[in-house]
């Protein structure tokens, strides 16, 4: 389901990509099902996931400067 949102890196970094959890088939029911899954996904977010991922960003964004914005999606 969310395919391509977050980097195989990016996933490991995060433990669990907060999209995959919520888009577990069966897929919500209805926007109160969605709600609640998000909600519950996002409680599983710790601090130094926070500050991995925040990590990784930093990462690419120095790589998409030194390259000067060059193609780097293999980042």
């Amino acid at each position: 389901m969310c395919v391509g949102v977050c980097s195989n890196k990016l996933k490991q970094d995060c433990a669990a990509c907060v999209c995959e959890m919520v888009y577990v088939p069966p897929l919500p029911a209805n926007v109160n099902e969605l709600k609640q899954r998000v909600t519950i996904a996002l409680q599983t977010v710790t601090q130094d996931m926070l500050h991995r991922v925040w990590e990784e960003l930093d990462y690419r964004l120095d790589v998409c400067r030194i390259t000067g914005g060059a193609h780097t999606e293999h980042l």
